[in-house]
Parts: C-alpha cells; sequence; structure tokens
C-alpha cells in the first residue's frame, strides 16, 4: 500500500474516531485499495458497498474490520485532530468541499489535547461571521480568510511532521 492510501486510510480512521467516517470516501479508498491489490475480505465488502446508501454506522463498522485487517492501531487523539484538520485544509485549498463545510470542519482543532488548538478562536471567529453576518453563505473575504488558515494549518502540520 502506498503512503497516499495509507494516509487516506488513517484520516478516515481519525473521523470514525472523533465523529463518523465519511461513507463515500471510506467506499471509495476500498475500491482504491483493491486496485492497489490490498483485497482481503473486509476490503472487498466495504468496496461492494453503495458510496451513496451506505449508511454512517456501517461505514464505521466496515471501515473498522479493514483497519483491524491491516493492523492499523488507532491514532491517538492529538494525531487523529492533526490528521482531520490537515486533510479538512487540504480540501478547502483545492475546493473539493465548500468554504461553509470546510469552515465547520475545523472546529476539531479544539479538541481537548490538539496541538492546533490555539487557533480555535480563528476558526470560532469565521464560524461566528459566517453564520451571523453572512447568513451561512461565504463571501469572498471569508473563502480568503479561511484559505489563509488552511495554510497555517497545513504549514504547522508540515513543521510539526519534519
Amino acid at each position: 500500500m502506498d503512503d497516499t492510501l495509507r494516509r487516506r486510510l488513517r484520516v478516515e480512521q481519525a473521523r470514525a474516531l472523533l465523529d463518523n467516517a465519511d461513507p463515500h470516501h471510506a467506499v471509495m479508498l476500498a475500491c482504491d485499495l483493491l486496485v492497489a491489490g490490498v483485497d482481503g475480505e473486509a476490503v472487498v465488502a466495504l468496496a461492494s458497498e453503495s458510496a451513496r446508501t451506505l449508511p454512517v454506522h456501517d461505514a464505521n463498522r466496515r471501515l473498522a474490520a479493514v483497519l483491524a485487517e491491516l493492523g492499523l492501531g488507532e491514532p491517538d487523539l492529538p494525531t487523529a485532530v492533526a490528521l482531520i484538520a490537515a486533510d479538512t485544509a487540504e480540501r478547502i485549498l483545492d475546493r473539493s468541499i465548500t468554504a461553509e463545510v470546510g469552515t465547520h470542519g475545523l472546529y476539531v482543532v479544539g479538541y481537548e489535547g490538539s496541538q492546533l488548538d490555539d487557533l480555535l478562536p480563528a476558526v470560532s471567529a469565521l464560524a461566528t461571521r459566517l453564520e451571523d453576518d453572512l447568513h451561512g453563505r461565504a463571501d469572498d473575504e471569508l473563502r480568503t480568510q479561511l484559505a489563509a488558515l488552511a495554510r497555517t494549518i497545513l504549514n504547522r502540520a508540515r513543521t510539526q511532521a519534519g
């Protein structure tokens, strides 16, 4: 399994640990694992699910089976937070998620033990502006501020990893 697949697997594992895995991402990840030659029973079972209709509970359960099959232990809380925050920041910057979704997704930095918890006031300020001032619809200024925060998160993730 290459590093990209391992990282994606760890991110979904972290999401399941802190909240819920994304059923679509979990199924697509299992399909990509199959293509890469990782074809255990749990991987095949998850890959055969519908990415559109798989319930969250079942995605979490099937992903846990994949992780057990691959022997990947659960990350500690600070690592899980860092994985999710960095993934969310990347998705904000490549615009694969909306600014609205990304803003709320960055609240993960506030988890106890997070090495990014000092960024919570910035996340909260953006979310408050988004909801109270912009009525849930991001404008260009908020997108610019959110992108800057996303770059800060990624820079810190690289510094901590390196």
